[in-house]
C-alpha cells in the first residue's frame, strides 16, 4: 500500500499530447468538411433557382411578345371590342377653339432690384 501512495504522478508524455492534438486537428477539418459540404448544397439549390427563374422569365417574355405584338391587338379589338377600321376619315376643324392659358408668375427679385429701382433703375 505505501507502494501505491509513494508512486509519483507522472505528466502525460509528448505522445498523448501529440494524439489529443491530431485528434482536435482531425475533429475541426470534419467541422470543416462539413460546412463546405453545408455551403455547397446551399450554392447549389440557389443556382438552380436562377435557372428556374431564367426559364420562367423567357417564357414570360414570349407570352408577353405574344399579346404586344400588332397583329395581337388588331385581331383583340376586332373581335372582343367589335371595332372596325374606318372606311372614311374626315378632319373636322372647328373655329375658335379658346385654350386657357395660364398667367406666368413675375419672377423674385432681389434686394438690389428694388433698391436701385427707386432710383429709377432696372437690373435684372
Amino acid at each position: 500500500m505505501n507502494r501505491v501512495r509513494n508512486r509519483k504522478r507522472v505528466a502525460p508524455g509528448p505522445l498523448f499530447t501529440a494524439i489529443a492534438v491530431l485528434f482536435t486537428v482531425i475533429v475541426i477539418l470534419g467541422v470543416f468538411r462539413l460546412q463546405a459540404a453545408r455551403l455547397e448544397q446551399l450554392l447549389h439549390n440557389i443556382e438552380r433557382d436562377i435557372e428556374r427563374y431564367t426559364l420562367e422569365e423567357d417564357e414570360l417574355k414570349q407570352i408577353f411578345s405574344k399579346q404586344a405584338s400588332p397583329l395581337q391587338i388588331y385581331s383583340y379589338w376586332k373581335e372582343k371590342l367589335g371595332m372596325d377600321r374606318a372606311q372614311q376619315v374626315e378632319v373636322i376643324r372647328i373655329p375658335g377653339v379658346y385654350t386657357a392659358t395660364v398667367p406666368q408668375p413675375e419672377p423674385q427679385r432681389g434686394w438690389r432690384s428694388s433698391l436701385f429701382s427707386i432710383f429709377g433703375f432696372s437690373v435684372n
